[in-house]
């Protein structure tokens, strides 16, 4: 690894499901991101592995899964709404309302639950936090 690359740090971990049935292809994502986003991936390994594994139908329904539509207040202030769907990598790029995996934001949404927080330092050093408000899907 390069000297230059920086890793995102999770502090203050909450709990996260992941479905077992979305695992392989998360960690599959994670994979091929290791020479492209280095640090995305880094945090998405760190996730999955410490993420508690259920069947898809046990997911509890305010849980955010791959698919599910995510209303979240971004950094601290939590001023402004964001309402996007979380979405493998090819269907993010199908416009507007979509939030990739394959982010940082995305990554932390991912095994949250409705009034759960994340904090991550980025890449660049920025601290970085998001609140889920509410899921559906």
């Amino acid at each position: 690894m390069g000297r230059m690359m920086q890793t995102i740090v999770v502090d203050d971990l909450p709990q996260i499901v992941v479905a077992e049935e979305q695992f392989d292809a998360l960690s599959d994502i994670a994979e091929g991101l290791t020479g492209v986003l280095p640090h995305v991936a880094g945090f998405l390994d760190r996730e999955l592995n410490r993420a508690r594994l259920l069947p898809l139908a046990h997911v509890p329904s305010d849980v955010v899964k791959v698919n599910s539509t995510v209303e979240f207040t971004l950094d601290t202030r939590g001023e402004r709404v964001e309402r996007l769907k979380l979405a493998f990598p090819a269907e993010s790029t199908a416009g507007d309302g979509y939030v990739s995996i394959a982010s940082p934001v995305g990554v932390a949404l991912l095994g949250l639950r409705e009034g759960q927080s994340i904090e991550w330092t980025s890449r660049y050093g920025e601290r970085r936090s998001l609140k889920v408000l509410k899921v559906t899907g």
